[in-house]
């Protein structure tokens, strides 16, 4: 904790910014806490194995401004007793001060004095009780990395030895618990078995017994997951068939649990919206990928332990349709969202796609995945709720391809390692810079596994760890360093805006011929900011017959925005190109374009309206829902009809409506909606009982999105008064899903403009009443009990008003 003298200090000094330190906007100012500046108690940081903790100042997961280090903490018997006490401020290593990230200047510093040349020696200038002083501190002599560490290095095995028996020593059952014991595992060593056995024999019990409660969202899919991968793992390598039972119950009720598209959530699907029915929409908001991968290595793996189960072939075989569609286009995301073509990785899933991909034998997928891998060494410590996953798997999906890789992977990274190992051999959760607990759901894990398993991968005992790969081209000379310079220049702050910047147009022209869609994207918005007229250059790139090339001359284009207005015609030309994803990029760059690219409208609504078997989930009609309708906001971008439908043809219109109302993602309906407002009743007419369908069924994906169309269907049957929608206001609020505070107060809204019509759903809105009252929120919920019963004085009190439509009538 800090130190009571840290804690006194009220007012700040601030550190002077050196030439290098890039202003960022709302960014606070770094404290000097040798001049009464003040730490904030959000974060500190392991400090490697000297034994202590230290704060430092960080924003946005970045420590690059901070030059001192606040030691808030000191183990007895460590190399640190006695030497450093709390309160204490290091300004530097060796004879200097800190001239970069004290995090990163902090880690170097240890591999040196770990190694023969350093002898052990860790010197620091310190700054206590209003001195300066250098003090040294003693560490064991491991030696020095080699750079194909882990392979045949003796500091890494000397590390890996005492990492494994601090798990021996702390065996658990959580998450971080099982993934330390696989890392066990994942050594092959015997000795470790008994300790093994005893935690599976725990977690795999012959009685285990699952359902798929209804309304389960919880964290089913975490729990699950991670037994199931620990359990099949366990089997695969010892052949005990006590937990056979276990990895069976698991995997078949998880298939059971997968939602129609192919994704699992922070729990399962809900059967009992859809009648009982399996595969349906899952609860929560939606889709979480990085418990769904988990979820779908697992089923992949009890399939090698022998589970012959129809309900996990199918599975297995719609999370692949879900999960490919990423392949080539960026990270997978956190759900049901676009790919992040901006980033290498995101928490980790790109990384469990590559070894998910090689075991189903399509090698082309499994190398992209774990190539971006490769290239996101400076992204890992991002994830949400905490990078503990993040840096779980990273090491594991750049092993994919290749041993070189993966050295090159960790060699970007020891300095993290090295800060994050404890004199005791474990690894403790360090997190992101200047991020509190609430933020990191995993403060406290043991994050030993992270480096023992990526240490164990020459071993290749687990199919994590390389067991039964397939034979993927390996990631070897010029290629791996240009994946390696794909993820230079990457900070929280920018996502490596800044680097690229100070690039000419020309390396930049190269750069959008990228593999890598991150490096694509950085080089488009960096081109699109340079000076003159590069219009001819990237209509040039389109036209070749190279596809990353075109993509990457796409999203330039859509960078460029109202600049690009010469390039419409050749936007338009590729709307009928057979790649789909090249369709969709012109989309998003006719959109970005502006109203100079509305002459592309109808070949966009015509789009809309095909049928391509390359694009069995539509995706391509999703994207246009975005591209034509939404209103701008959260996706940064504006659909070209969004705020007009000037010009376009009424009929054409209403078959896009109609049938991108029928997409499967919430989002894609929810863009829709918003052109609801600029259509009078007549041209609504026809489309009223596809709003109805709208209504009664949300989306099978995109859940987190799904109540916009809902609601925005439900406010055009109010304001045009068609009878169905009265009861639908009730219907829809469903009081134990999420997001049933916005449906309540919507459906409340829209309720009332119904008038004294509404009389006649009254003993429905005094029953919603009862139960929001019974609820196991209710208290939450006060303000929402009160304005239904408002509600229900104001339809008492009003007039009946003008007479009522019936869908049926349309």
């Amino acid at each position: 904790m800090l130190s009571l003298l840290v804690a006194s200090i009220l007012s700040v000094a601030i550190v002077p910014p050196s030439a290098e330190l890039v202003p960022q906007k709302g960014k606070p100012p770094v404290p000097d806490l040798t001049a009464a500046g003040q730490a904030d108690a959000k974060h500190d940081w392991n400090l490697g194995p000297t034994g202590a903790r230290g704060w430092m100042w960080g924003w946005k997961l970045e420590t690059t401004d901070a030059r001192q280090i606040l030691v808030t903490e000191v183990a007895e018997d460590s190399p640190a007793d006695k030497v450093l006490n709390i309160g204490d401020v290091i300004l530097g290593v060796g004879d200097g001060r800190f001239e970069r990230d004290p995090r990163r200047a902090f880690g170097d510093a240890i591999i040196h004095a770990e190694s023969k040349l350093g002898k052990g020696k860790l010197p620091l200038l310190i700054w206590r009780d209003g001195k300066t002083k250098k003090v040294s501190l003693r560490l064991p002599v491991l030696g020095d990395y080699v750079d194909s560490a882990p392979w045949d290095c003796a500091k890494s095995e000397a590390i890996y030895q005492q990492a494994c028996e601090h798990i021996v020593r702390n065996m658990k059952g959580d998450i971080d618990g099982m993934m330390n014991a696989l890392a066990l595992l994942a050594t092959g060593e015997k000795k470790y078995h008994s300790h093994i056995k005893k935690l599976a024999h725990q977690v795999g019990n012959k009685n285990t017994k699952l359902t798929l409660q209804g309304r389960s969202s919880g964290l089913l899919a975490w729990e699950w997951g991670y037994r199931n991968l620990f359990l099949c793992e366990y089997f695969l390598a010892t052949g005990d068939q006590f937990v056979l039972p276990a990895i069976r119950e698991y995997s078949t009720t998880m298939a059971r649990g997968q939602s129609g598209v192919g994704t699992w959530g922070h729990g399962m699907a809900w059967p009992d919206l859809n009648d009982g029915r399996l595969h349906g929409s899952l609860g929560g908001y939606g889709a979480l990928n990085q418990s769904g991968l988990v979820c779908f290595l697992s089923l992949m793996l009890a399939e090698k332990c022998g589970i012959r189960d129809k309900e996990v072939e199918d599975a297995i075989e719609r999370a692949t349709r879900f999960f490919e569609f990423y392949a080539g286009k960026g990270a997978i995301p956190y759900g049901d969202h676009r790919p992040g073509w901006d980033v290498h990785d995101d928490n980790g899933k790109n990384s469990i796609a590559a070894i998910i991909f090689d075991l189903l034998g399509k090698p082309e997928m499994a190398r992209f995945f774990a190539k971006m891998t490769v290239a996101s060494y400076g992204e890992r410590e991002r994830g949400h709720t905490g990078n503990y996953f993040s840096f779980l798997w990273g090491p594991l999906g750049a092993a994919r391809v290749g041993e070189d890789a993966v050295a090159a992977f960790l060699k970007e990274q020891r300095w993290y390692f090295d800060l994050a190992r404890s004199f005791d051999g474990s690894f403790p959760y360090q997190g992101g810079a200047g991020m509190d607990g609430g933020e990191h759901s995993y403060k406290g894990w043991d994050c030993t596994a992270i480096f023992v398993l990526a240490h164990a991968l020459p071993r290749k005992e687990l199919m994590i760890t390389g067991k039964d790969g397939g034979s993927l081209k390996p990631l070897i000379g010029a290629e791996l360093k240009d994946a390696i310079a794909a993820g230079r220049g990457f900070d929280s702050w920018t996502l490596a805006s800044d680097h690229y910047d100070q690039m000419d147009a020309k390396q930049l022209l190269k750069m959008l011929s990228s593999w890598s869609p991150a490096v694509r994207s950085r080089a488009a918005t960096a081109f699109a900011k340079k000076d003159g007229d590069p219009v001819p250059q990237l209509l040039k790139l389109l036209r070749t017959d190279d596809m990353d090339t075109r993509y990457g001359a796409c999203q330039a284009l859509g960078a460029l925005k109202a600049k690009a207005a010469d390039a419409v015609p050749e936007l338009t030309k590729l709307l009928a190109e057979n790649d789909v994803w090249l369709r969709i990029q012109a989309c998003y760059a006719l959109a970005s374009v502006g109203d100079a690219a509305r002459s592309a409208v109808p070949q966009m609504l015509q789009l809309a309206l095909s049928v391509d078997s390359k694009d069995p989930r539509e995706f391509t009609q999703r994207y246009l829902a975005f591209c034509l309708f939404y209103p701008g906001g959260a996706l940064k971008m504006k659909g070209l009809i969004s705020h007009s439908l000037e010009g376009v043809d009424r009929d054409l219109l209403r078959d896009v409506i109609k049938r991108l109302l029928q997409n499967d993602d919430g989002r894609a309906r929810a863009a829709v909606g918003m052109v609801y407002k600029h259509l009078s009743f007549d041209e609504l007419k026809p489309l009223m009982p596809t709003l109805l369908e709208t209504i009664q069924t949300p989306s099978p994906s995109g859940v987190m999105f799904a109540n916009g169309i809902r609601l925005s269907s439900l406010e055009q049957f109010a304001r045009f008064r068609i009878k169905e929608g009265m009861k639908l206001c009730i219907e829809v609020t469903e009081i134990d899903e999420w997001g049933k505070q916005d449906r309540i107060r919507l459906g409340m809204k829209h309720l009332r403009k119904y008038g004294g019509a509404a009389k006649a759903v009254l003993p429905e809105l005094n029953d919603l009443v009862q139960r929001l009252k019974d609820h196991r929120e209710a208290k939450q919920l006060a303000p929402l009990i009160q304005l239904c019963e408002e509600t229900i004085a104001g339809i008492k009190n009003a007039p009946k008003g003008e007479p009522l439509k019936s869908v049926a009538d349309f």
